[in-house]
């Protein structure tokens, strides 16, 4: 897929490297290019490269023609994931777009004149869930769990393993993945490019919202798994569904635990006391490491 819409000097540059190494891909106009392959690194015409001097430059001319065949050739078909600053491809891969915001009385219409991106490239990690996953259910059910993790520390790659574990061993009878920005599924065409378990079902490139109050009346799911709670409609929605009986897992940016009671927003939801479990997840050892779990009682039932 990137060679679909990257330059051919950059993918003669990525020829060199192990792709399935590569995580992120940063392009900033006129500015060295920056990759993420199991650390920070230039890019050069031979691969990795040890200077800026040495990187590839991209053009601002090349960042629009890299969105334009990332939105299919269609600006207008992708422009509601514009407005957001993202375009997700067939296969996961999510760029995040920084540039020109025109706005109309307040409303944000488009963005434009690109500036920079980030090419982020999923991963499946099999079995990446196993050590947490005992933790996180009983005879009773799973429990409602809150996957906690700064960004880029594995939070949807985490959940992607939940979800096929919990759906190939039977766990969740029906399980409902919202996909809001297709990252944990990459579904195209009715098919998932990316494995979330044998008896999954999945709304992709829809609002928290839309996906909750629609499963629950038409999908009846056990559980619902969704990415990146992120402000007070997200959690509305995920109120409603427990209020009608079904389990949630989800995820949210947060340093650390400490961090996540200390800010104003996750206070309040924790006060709601819908979450039984914190999964806490960091890059000590590379991304998707397991720290700790914590239940409602504040206690550590698992430590790294």
């Amino acid at each position: 897929m990137l060679k679909k819409i990257l330059p051919t000097r950059f993918m003669r540059s990525l020829d060199f490297l192990q792709v399935d190494r590569l995580n992120e891909i940063r392009l900033r106009a006129n500015c060295p290019t920056i990759v993420y392959y199991g650390g920070k690194y230039f890019l050069g015409e031979n691969g990795l490269a040890d200077s800026s001097k040495d990187a590839l430059n991209v053009t601002s001319q090349e960042l629009n023609d890299i969105v334009f065949r990332a939105c299919e050739c269609s600006i207008y078909a992708h422009n509601e994931e514009l407005k957001q600053g993202f375009v997700t491809l067939q296969n996961g891969i999510r760029i995040g777009i920084c540039g020109e915001i025109v706005t109309d009385k307040g409303t944000i219409k488009t963005i434009k004149n690109f500036s920079s991106l980030n090419i982020r490239i999923p991963r499946e990690v099999k079995n990446c869930s196993l050590t947490a996953l005992p933790y996180l259910h009983n005879e009773n059910g799973i429990f409602n769990t809150l996957v906690v993790a700064p960004p880029g520390a594995g939070k949807t790659t985490f959940i992607r393993d939940l979800s096929a574990q919990l759906s190939d061993k039977f766990i969740a009878k029906n399980l409902l993945i919202i996909d809001e920005r297709n990252e944990i599924s990459a579904t195209c065409n009715g098919r998932t490019s990316l494995y979330v378990g044998k008896y999954s079902d999945i709304y992709s490139s829809c609002s928290k919202e839309f996906g909750i109050i629609n499963g629950i009346r038409t999908m009846t799911p056990d559980i619902i798994v969704l990415d990146e709670l992120a402000n007070k409609s997200d959690i509305e929605a995920l109120y409603n569904a427990v209020g009608c009986g079904v389990k949630v897992i989800a995820t949210t940016h947060s340093k650390d635990y400490n961090e996540l009671q200390s800010k104003p927003f996750f206070r309040e939801l924790l006060k709601m006391a819908i979450f039984e479990r914190f999964v806490v997840l960091s890059n000590a050892k590379g991304p998707g490491t397991l720290d700790n779990i914590w239940d409602e009682n504040n206690t550590c039932l698992y430590c790294r």
